[in-house]
């Protein structure tokens, strides 16, 4: 059933023709933010860094246009309640629909890969950092559709769910937890110089783009996903109950 529900779920991303929109609208804002902010073809590019620098704030504008049909859009069109009447399991139904959206979003980044190849046609490139670069940039995209997935079970509205997905994926991209160590510091005598960067979204996806990521921020990302699943999975099981 796992199975069934995920391919429904990617098939109607393109029976729809959102999936064309949201891809076509992601390149021009990465080939915009990477050519015109990113100068890329003006400074160095051996790591692609003016196309990578600019993802995290790009997916989380586009990100909410997939997962906002996830569930708000099956909740205005009321096919909600039926689905919730099926013999499926919570952790089913929040995995599958986060998969799919999950899978658009890597299609999405597989669309970036001609510039790649014609970066490193034109000058020498860091393959390997590239490659750390597309896996910091893939687990992010990760956190942000968990993120406008339990946005888009707890907001039945497809729009409302879009804007709060966009300015919670926008806070969470920027979060900075400085301030509260250095808050921390006035309580504690020698609060961990490390744990601010530990625990900010930039920090660890900086880590990927330098291509001196460890495998604590593999799991942050990974940790980070997992939460926001769980928090789906309580949301749907809420909705299960009220109906």
């Amino acid at each position: 059933m796992w199975t069934v529900l995920y391919k429904k779920e990617l098939s109607g991303f393109f029976y729809n023709r959102s999936a064309y929109f949201v891809i076509f609208v992601y390149l021009v804002l990465s080939l915009l933010a990477a050519f015109f902010f990113g100068l890329y073809f003006v400074v160095d590019n051996p790591a692609m860094r003016s196309y990578f620098a600019f993802q995290p704030q790009i997916l989380a504008v586009v990100i909410p246009a997939v997962t906002m049909r996830v569930w708000s859009e099956e909740a205005k069109n009321g096919t909600l309640e039926v689905l919730l009447t099926f013999p499926l399991s919570d952790a089913t139904l929040v995995t599958a629909k986060f998969a799919a959206a999950l899978t658009l979003t890597a299609l999405m980044l597989c669309f970036s890969l001609p510039l790649a190849f014609s970066t490193a046609a034109i000058v020498p490139v860091d393959g390997m950092n590239i490659a750390s670069a597309y896996l910091g940039t893939f687990l992010a995209a990760a956190a942000l559709t968990a993120l406008g997935c339990a946005v888009s079970v707890a907001v039945p509205l497809p729009a409302a769910s879009y804007l709060i997905s966009v300015l919670l994926g926008w806070a969470l991209v920027g979060l900075n937890f400085s301030p509260l160590v250095s808050a921390l510091s006035s309580y504690l005598p020698n609060p961990p110089f490390y744990l601010a960067d530990a625990l900010n979204f930039s920090s660890r996806y900086q880590a990927f783009l330098n291509g001196c990521f460890s495998v604590d921020s593999i799991l942050y990302f990974i940790s980070l996903t997992g939460m926001l699943l769980i928090f789906n999975g309580m949301a749907t099981a809420e909705k299960r109950r009220e109906r």
